[in-house]
């Protein structure tokens, strides 16, 4: 077949028209394309393990509540008594509008109310994910107080956040849900602190104290407070297998070394020691840069961290409980630190020695976790030996004036347990009950476990 200039023609024009409706399909395919993405796992975590996640609720707590009601006040610092008012605050309540308020005179003298008091300052960002809030400004930095008056029954919702340190606070707006009014109607209305009920919960008549008239306000039980002495022993934790898939994105290349009673690996950069299976620390250092990071939310960094890498409830066979106990900011290194405290049996623990750790510590540098520390242990309980009678508010005072620490740097105060391994017991330890006092950034105990000022934890 001849080829004329006619043919090529065509056969060009029969070309463009099969290229200019190839390229029209192809751009509306392109155009209703929808791909199916997969989460991407950052190449520094490693995949969750232990018992299970939990809430930023169920680890930021009050190691405190106080009622105040026709100008009385009845404290308890036990944690099922705080729970059963706090969980329903967490969820009942949603914040609309936020006003600073200087006047510290007129944010304490609300008249009847519930008191919640944190065992260290709050940032807005723990406020946000603790209860619904619906604008992103909040004018309060941070926080340590929360009082609810009891007109959050319905009559005019507020609620107060107070900054004890630097005396400052701020009101706010609320919706409040049906079941903190029906709380209000229902408990805390008809309190009375002679009942069976409030003796369960460990509820007593308490009086306030103040160092000075810049200082926090302190609420004390006027009475002993009776609490149960423990006897118990430990188990282990988990082995040293979990951790290393918690902590480690890529466990080829992780070599183990041994030192006397310490176990190391490292995959060059992170460093996680065993130190004779009583604890473990975790060693990440920060990304190297010229300029300082500030970190905007450490202690939900510190949280999130620890949820991921093996988690708050590491067993299912008792209720022990990590809560948020300190959180430190550092200037000259630019960090922070993050303490969250083993609670058992309503009350937090405090020991001396390296192998109670009773604490997982976090530090963060540049909106990193660099340290990670914690106990490798969980304990279990043989006995509840018998009930001691701590110190009421005459006896309180005495031990604070007696102290070797200046009262003005007073910060808070609980009742914890300190673990006792005093040779010739019948336990592993003992968890004896004491007043615990914050002065400044640090928790001691008010007098010796045997009351003489010849144990360990005394105050000389």
């Amino acid at each position: 077949m001849k080829i004329t200039k006619k043919r090529v023609e065509m056969f060009k024009t029969i070309l463009l028209n099969v290229l200019v409706v190839t390229s029209l399909l192809l751009t509306w395919q392109i155009w209703t394309y929808e791909p199916e993405y997969e989460q991407e796992i950052a190449p520094t975590e490693a995949s969750p393990v232990g018992v299970k996640e939990v809430s930023i609720g169920e680890v930021v707590k009050p190691n405190q509540v106080v009622y105040h009601r026709d100008d009385q006040h009845f404290t308890s610092f036990y944690s099922n008594t705080i729970n059963t008012f706090y969980n329903e605050f967490v969820s009942g309540v949603k914040i609309k509008s936020f006003t600073m308020e200087n006047n510290m005179e007129s944010l304490l003298n609300v008249g009847n109310s519930v008191e919640l008091i944190f065992p260290t300052l709050l940032s807005n960002d723990v406020l946000k994910k603790l209860v619904s809030v619906s604008k992103d400004d909040i004018p309060l930095a941070s926080f340590d107080r929360i009082i609810i008056p009891s007109v959050a029954s319905g009559k005019n919702n507020e609620i107060i956040f107070l900054n004890t340190i630097n005396q400052v606070g701020m009101r706010a707006t609320v919706d409040a849900s049906n079941d903190i009014k029906n709380w209000y109607s229902d408990f805390f209305a008809s309190f009375d602190v002679n009942t069976e009920a409030s003796e369960n919960m460990k509820i007593t008549r308490a009086k306030p104290f103040q160092v000075a008239d810049d200082s926090p306000v302190f609420y004390v039980p006027i009475q002993g407070v009776e609490v149960e002495t423990y006897g118990g022993s430990t188990d282990e934790l988990t082995n040293e297998k979990a951790f290393k898939e918690a902590l480690f994105p890529e466990l080829d290349r992780v070599e183990e070394s041994t030192f006397n009673i310490s176990t190391l690996y490292t995959d060059g950069s992170r460093d996680l020691t065993f130190n004779d299976n009583a604890y473990m620390v975790f060693k990440n250092p920060p990304s190297t840069t010229s300029r300082f990071v500030a970190n905007e939310a450490p202690i939900l960094t510190a949280y999130g961290f620890i949820n991921k890498h093996y988690g708050f409830r590491v067993s299912n066979l008792n209720e022990d409980e990590y809560y948020l106990n300190e959180w430190i900011t550092t200037s000259d290194n630019n960090s922070d630190q993050i303490t969250f405290r083993l609670n058992t049996e309503g009350y937090p623990l405090f020991s001396s020695s390296m192998e109670d750790l009773d604490e997982i510590d976090i530090n963060i540098e540049n909106n990193e976790v660099s340290t990670y520390k914690r106990m490798l242990k969980v304990i279990q309980y043989a006995a509840e030996l018998e009930a001691r009678t701590l110190p009421g508010y005459e006896e309180f005072i005495g031990l604070l004036d007696s102290g070797n620490f200046k009262k003005s740097e007073l910060r808070n105060i609980t009742i914890g347990f300190t673990i006792d391994r005093t040779a010739g017991q019948s336990y592993d330890f003992t968890l004896v009950p004491q007043w615990y006092v914050k002065v400044n950034q640090t928790w001691i105990p008010l007098q010796s476990i045997d009351n003489g000022g010849g144990g360990a934890f005394g105050l000389e």
